[in-house]
């Protein structure tokens, strides 16, 4: 959510606070009473109320009303509404009664006047609250589907003018392949890793989401193509679960993570003392999870926490905003002798 979003919002909630707060002075207000001390207990019914108001509009809605549970947030509503009346009521009469020594706890019919009228404007704060975080909501969600819609086509116009180019090396791969002595068997498999990169690239990553299984399969192709210049002995691993499930991502948001890696990992004379580890997994409530782990040599100038290329590291988190808002989270950690990379990616709701 953008500033002006969040000022407007800042705003309407203000000035309903204030109208409020003066209805409420308006309404309850005795004339054989002091008015400061009555001014006083009501900015204190005001105050209150922001706890279900808060509570309703950021727990409430995304985790129940967005979710179509309308029965629990039914339900979560009135008991926020009639929790926060029983404190209301005794909170605010207690102090009421310290400001001014009367007591609001005389009489059956002004207890239940009272606390009927502070639960009626806990449940309209309430239901206010949440139809302003929703628009609120609506807003942002608008906002960034304008984004993604021009990030888009910039990327489609960026993908269709660098298309020549792959095109005319994907032929060239399939006849160097051809060409190739069948018992080299290495070097056509290598060609054949990279013809699939690109066909994957070429043919499979124009839609918005992509099969998890095509994805790691353009990561292992990826990583046995960065094998054949890595010195024997290096220890490189790619640890993949065994079954990850079938679930969709946007395509190509682990590549810049291994790329990275690869373009910084140590070159170390002793080859195994270079270590580069991919590890991809899930965790519970639909978390996708990438952790890249290398080595590095500290005697030299390296910064990678920098973007590679094209699709680079700040690259990734700007499409990462774009496409999964509030849903993702990039951790680095560098000591030593190794940078670590953890993306987490919440793929469903």
């Amino acid at each position: 959510m953008n500033r002006k979003i969040k000022l407007t919002r800042f705003a309407i909630q203000l000035f309903l606070w204030i109208i409020l707060t003066i209805f409420l002075l308006y309404f309850i207000l005795d004339p054989n009473a002091p008015l400061l001390q009555q001014f006083v207990a009501t900015l204190m019914v005001t105050a209150l109320t922001t706890l279900p108001a808060y509570f309703s509009s950021r727990v409430l809605v995304p985790k129940l009303l967005y979710r179509k549970r309308i029965g629990k947030f039914t339900g979560s509503m009135l008991l926020a509404a009639f929790l926060n009346t029983v404190l209301t009521y005794f909170l605010v009469g207690a102090i009421y009664y310290e400001l001014s020594g009367k007591s609001i706890f005389q009489g059956t019919a002004v207890i239940q006047f009272l606390f009927s009228f502070f639960f009626i404007i806990n449940c309209i704060v309430i239901m206010v609250s949440s139809a302003i975080q929703i628009i609120s909501d609506r807003f942002s969600i608008e906002q960034q589907l304008h984004e993604v819609e021009s990030e888009k086509v910039s990327t489609e116009l960026a993908f269709l003018r660098a298309q020549i180019n792959p095109h005319f090396l994907f032929n060239v791969l399939n006849t160097i392949y051809f060409q190739i002595h069948k018992d080299n068997s290495e070097a056509r498999s290598s060609v054949e890793k990279l013809s699939e990169m690109l066909r994957y690239q070429l043919y499979e990553c124009t839609t918005d989401r992509i099969d998890i299984s095509r994805e790691l399969a353009y990561i292992e192709n990826y990583v046995n193509v960065q094998k054949l210049r890595m010195e024997a002995g290096t220890d490189l691993r790619i640890n993949l679960p065994g079954d990850i499930g079938s679930f969709k991502i946007a395509p190509l948001l682990i590549l810049p993570l291994v790329e990275n890696a690869f373009k910084h990992v140590s070159n170390f004379k002793d080859p195994s003392q270079n270590k580069l580890h991919i590890t991809i997994l899930t965790e519970p409530e639909s978390w996708f999870v990438v952790n890249v782990v290398n080595t590095y040599n500290p005697a030299e100038s390296i910064r990678q926490f920098e973007d590679s290329s094209g699709l680079g590291l700040k690259n990734l988190e700007r499409r990462l905003s774009l496409l999964y808002p509030g849903k993702y989270s990039i951790t680095r950690k560098r000591n030593e002798k190794t940078y670590e990379t953890t993306l987490k990616i919440r793929y469903r709701d």
